[in-house]
């Protein structure tokens, strides 16, 4: 008969190893946030139902998704099968090119919200869905290789339009997409093409953050089991901080008093030493959604790059 020490021991560390699996899981196929998702969140179901939006038009760009862990940031080993990334492009009443990351778990739905703060500063404004979100099929390499994807969307969606020549293009990211927006940014500066301008909105520094916050703000333990499971996941991870050195371009960061997932902290931390703009009474879902403060913040912003 087995003793009850052992046998304790190997039962808490089957646990523990379900639960950590379960959470790189959760993390890697997130709840799909569409046309349903909009419907049932009060959410425009299309960029015709945005107030100010008055011509877009619907597309998609077939991309070779990476696979497994990036050699470096900028790099990622290309899959044998391509995959479908359905985007919306809206005109707008500015000048140059912007795209709009959605973060984990959303989609180009809820980055139809953000429109409204951004229709002035650009004269074509591309919302993508990145893979495993939205529409786009597939698993989410949750912002560890979609900035290469968004490279290809860039060109597919923007051809010839003279807009990014006119104006370069400015990259608007939330949460995870804050992530993806300066990891492109950094791609672009490497090409000899940065970007005009950087804009985060909820960044966080590594995938370990928002995976910990989120299990603490629904009850559940997080311990050594998120860092795991993020380790697991975005092995070789470049922290944000450290990509923000290698963006040669302006750099905006927004954040809100009420946001759990990605604290004020979290965004001070991940952006030093640029400063951030934290708006009171606003939670993380509605960053660069509600609020005075980080509009006008960000009017200014775009209105002096």
């Amino acid at each position: 008969m087995m003793p009850l020490v052992p046998l304790a021991a190997v039962a808490a560390g089957v646990i523990t190893t379900t639960y950590t699996i379960a959470i790189a899981r959760e993390a890697r196929r997130p709840r799909r946030a569409t046309y349903a998702w909009a419907l049932a969140h009060g959410v425009a179901p299309s960029p015709a139902e945005v107030p100010g939006v008055r011509d877009w038009h619907e597309g998609c760009t077939t991309v070779h998704p990476a696979g497994g862990t990036a050699s470096t940031p900028d790099q990622a080993p290309p899959s044998a099968r391509s995959i479908v990334l359905p985007w919306w492009t809206i005109r707008g009443q500015g000048s140059g090119a912007m795209l709009v990351i959605h973060g984990w778990g959303r989609s180009r739905w809820d980055s139809l919200r953000r429109v409204p703060w951004l229709l002035d500063h650009a004269a074509s404004i591309v919302l993508p869905d990145l893979r495993g979100h939205g529409e786009a099929p597939g698993t989410t390499s949750i912002g560890h290789a979609d900035h290469v994807d968004l490279e290809q969307v860039i060109a597919s969606a923007l051809p010839g339009s003279g807009d990014i020549d006119r104006g370069g293009i400015t990259l608007v990211g939330h949460s995870m997409g804050a992530m993806v927006s300066a990891r492109l940014a950094a791609l672009l500066a490497t090409r000899g093409t940065p970007a005009r301008r950087l804009v985060l909105m909820a960044p966080y520094d590594a995938l370990v953050v928002p995976m910990a916050n989120r299990l603490r703000v629904r009850g559940l333990p997080a311990g050594p089991f998120a860092a795991t499971a993020a380790w697991w996941l975005a092995r070789g991870e470049e922290p944000l901080h450290r990509t923000l050195e290698r963006v040669h371009c302006p750099v905006l960061a927004l954040g809100g008093e009420l946001d759990a997932v990605t604290t004020p902290s979290d965004v001070h931390r991940a952006t030093a030493p640029h400063g951030a703009t934290i708006e009171p009474g606003i939670d993380h879902a509605n960053v660069g959604v509600e609020g005075t403060a980080s509009r006008q913040a960000l009017n200014d912003f775009l209105a002096a790059t």
